[in-house]
């Protein structure tokens, strides 16, 4: 059965993502439900129905947010930094998505999984400077949402 998405559930979805742009983390429902003054139980709901459509991710069994592409509630190997902000992204798809989302200059640094060696890049007004580096998806990209996590 396909969830419904309401005016509200975008609204909350709006919230997330400035919230994460702002505070370089996730907020809780709770959180949410004071910024737009609405009951918790409804954004709460809302939250679920969200994650029921992949436009945020929650932590699994939770009602806390997990991810919200591209950025991540986690620390992982994609750390992103502007000024004096920092956010974490979900993979090196995401690390570029913060950055054009934002529509910010950003410092990237990630590491490899199978070595550590760290990779530092920059992308100054859109542009990447990252030659000489390869980009690569395990899995081609209908699958995914598969397991998002291990993705």
């Amino acid at each position: 059965m396909e969830t419904t998405i309401s005016e509200f559930d975008l609204q909350v979805r709006d919230q997330i993502y400035r919230f994460f742009a702002d505070n370089c983390t996730a907020p809780s429902y709770q959180k949410i439900a004071n910024l737009l003054n609405a009951e918790k139980e409804n954004v709460r709901t809302s939250f679920h129905k969200l994650h029921e459509r992949h436009m945020i991710f929650l932590e699994s069994n939770a009602d806390s947010i997990r991810m919200a592409n591209p950025f991540s509630a986690r620390p992982t190997r994609f750390e992103v930094t502007s000024g004096n902000k920092q956010w974490w992204a979900n993979c090196a798809w995401d690390f570029l998505g913060i950055a054009a989302a934002l529509k910010i200059d950003a410092q990237i640094k990630a590491s490899y999984p199978d070595t550590q060696e760290t990779v530092d890049l920059q992308v100054n007004h859109g542009i990447v400077n990252g030659k000489h580096h390869i980009v690569y998806f395990p899995l081609p990209c209908h699958q995914w949402y598969d397991d998002l996590i291990f993705t």
